[in-house]
C-alpha cells in the first residue's frame, strides 16, 4: 500500500488559492485529488511494472489497483490481495521489497510511479483551483 496525501510543504502551497474558494475548497480539492490524482498515480505505477516472458496473465494490463479514499489523500491499493487468492498478483502485495520465488529484487515500482505522478497531480490541482477561483471571481 502506497499512501498519497497532501503534506505540509504542498498545502502552504495550496493555501492561499484554496482560502480563496471558501466553502466549495475541501470538496473541489478532495474531487480533484480522489479522481484525476489516483487515476495519474494508477499509471505511472502501472507504466512501472515489470512484464514476465511467461505465458500468463501480467497485472500491467488488468487494472490491479483501488484508492481507498479519505480527506484530501488516499491509500493506493492493489485489489485482491496474497497469490492463493483468484485474480490476484501476489508480487503486488509488497511491492517494493521483490518477494517472491521469481521476484527477487526489489524493483519499487510503487515508489517510482509515486514520484512521477505527484508533480502532475500537485500540478493540475494548481491549475484547476486557479480556474475556479477566476470562473468565481
Amino acid at each position: 500500500m502506497k499512501r498519497f496525501e497532501i503534506d505540509k510543504k504542498d498545502l502552504e502551497m495550496l493555501e492561499e488559492k484554496i482560502s480563496k474558494l471558501g466553502d466549495n475548497a475541501e470538496s473541489e480539492t478532495n474531487s480533484i485529488i480522489h479522481d484525476f490524482g489516483f487515476r495519474t498515480l494508477e499509471d505511472k505505477v502501472t507504466d512501472k511494472l515489470p512484464v514476465s516472458s511467461r505465458n500468463k496473465r501480467h497485472a500491467k494490463y488488468s487494472e490491479p489497483f483501488k484508492a481507498d479514499k479519505y480527506n484530501l489523500g488516499f491509500d493506493f491499493k492493489t485489489k485482491g490481495g496474497s497469490a492463493n487468492k483468484k485474480n490476484s498478483y501476489g508480487y503486488l502485495v509488497f511491492p517494493n521489497e521483490g518477494r517472491g520465488p521469481r521476484n527477487k529484487i526489489a524493483r519499487e515500482f510503487t515508489n517510482k510511479g509515486t514520484s512521477v505522478a505527484k508533480p502532475i497531480i500537485m500540478k493540475e490541482l494548481l491549475e484547476r483551483i486557479t480556474n475556479k477561483i477566476q470562473e468565481v471571481i
